[in-house]
């Protein structure tokens, strides 16, 4: 059997697949900190949810949705989220947005921060049956949960003001 040419060193396996892959004209999922954390902050934490940036290649932002309905939503704010990624990146990194179906992570919860999720155990039970009694009607589940969270964290804010 015939040795290759070029070194005779051992290379990492983290070297040679993205170049095999490249080649391949495959991809890896995007891993680009800054691009996860500038799509987050254009398309805030329920669209975040349902919309994970996957790759970005010559200017397309490739962004897997978890269904139709969404991929539909979404397209009718491509311009609008187009022109936030660009104004937290700085510059014209983002030339066009295609969406496809996909599976979805779970997403990352970040307990600090003014955007932390709020507490529910921390409410008395009067303002817990509040909620539950203004949302009895509300059919939508998701957004039942955002309104809910919303309610919460409105009742806890006002009360540590006080």
């Amino acid at each position: 059997m015939r040795r290759r040419k070029g070194s005779s060193t051992p290379r990492l396996l983290g070297e040679i697949l993205p170049e095999a892959l490249k080649k391949k004209a495959l991809h890896l999922p995007v891993k680009d900190r800054s691009l996860i954390d500038a799509w987050n902050r254009a398309v805030g934490p329920q669209i975040g949810a349902k919309a994970q940036p996957d790759r970005l290649r010559e200017g397309v932002l490739y962004v897997r949705v978890a269904n139709s309905v969404w991929m539909h939503e979404l397209q009718f704010m491509k311009q609008e989220i187009i022109s936030k990624l660009n104004g937290i990146l700085g510059g014209t990194t983002v030339a066009q947005i295609r969406y496809f179906i996909g599976e979805m992570e779970a997403p990352r919860v970040n307990h600090a921060g003014p955007d932390a999720l709020p507490d529910a155990s921390d409410l008395k039970a009067e303002e817990t049956d509040y909620i539950r009694k203004t949302l009895a009607d509300v059919a939508d589940p998701d957004l039942r949960d955002i309104l809910q969270k919303t309610m919460t964290r409105s009742i806890l804010r006002r009360r540590k003001d006080s």
